[in-house]
């Protein structure tokens, strides 16, 4: 049994991850991808009340911050990750965020909740609970943001097989399912591989897009199955 917070402590310092420097150097490269994938689907009013589940060291609360985003809550069940977190956001707390989800806010109490690569890492049951609990604790219209592997896509293996602690997978039919047992009345999906490009971003938008269409042309032709979300991550927003 792999040790969850054993094993992203020597991650993070594997990846260099050791200072609030670190995170906001990290930010740095991810902002575009945030702007596109996060910004357009976040609350308006900056006041609004945010959670993030599973933050890791911050980048996601360094991000919201720099955004101007100010009533935010989120936790990480590694005490390493959220000890980097709260420098960015002193409310992150330790805890597994399921359980800190349920117990420290009452229903109807969020505007937004935003888990990213977090579904990956807990098993079907527990995400079962964890988008009730979600969907109880958003006020009417309020939005749950994940991104996880993209088991539509042929190449989900380069996410899902990429971390010894990730333990499966969702297609957008079975997250359709699950939303709407959970009490969603809406959800959209946005794969990252356009809306994560980091440099290039215009001339590479230009090549893919067609680039894409062929490729679901030919995949339709030789399968019959039309893949809609081709990126290895898929980012889902579902509204109560």
């Amino acid at each position: 049994m792999t040790d969850g917070a054993t094993y992203y402590k020597s991650q993070s310092r594997a990846r260099g991850i050791s200072s609030h420097v670190d995170v906001e150097k990290l930010v740095s490269h991810e902002k575009g991808s945030y702007d596109r994938l996060l910004l357009p689907y976040l609350p308006r009013e900056r006041s609004a009340s945010i959670y993030e589940a599973a933050t890791g060291p911050g980048m996601l609360q360094c991000w919201l911050r720099h955004r101007g985003y100010t009533n935010l809550e989120g936790s990480d069940f590694s005490e390493n990750e959220a000890n980097l977190a709260k420098y960015f956001n002193p409310n992150i707390v330790h805890g597994d965020s399921i359980v800190d989800l349920e117990a420290r806010f009452q229903p109807e109490s969020l505007s937004a909740i935003i888990a990213l690569d977090f579904f990956e890492h807990i098993p079907r049951e527990r995400f079962r609970d964890f988008l009730s609990i979600a969907a109880s604790r958003l006020q009417p219209g309020g939005v749950l943001i994940l991104r996880g592997p993209n088991a539509d896509s042929p190449f989900v293996g380069l996410n899902l097989y990429n971390d010894i602690t990730h333990v499966w997978a969702y297609t957008t039919t079975c997250l359709g399912a699950l939303f709407r047992l959970a009490g969603f009345t809406k959800y959209a999906f946005n794969d990252d591989a356009i809306g994560g490009i980091h440099r290039g971003y215009w001339w590479k938008r230009l090549l893919m897009i067609p680039s894409r269409k062929l490729l679901t042309f030919v995949c339709w032709a030789a399968s019959r199955q039309h893949i809609r979300h081709w990126g290895m991550s898929i980012y889902v927003y579902a509204i109560k």
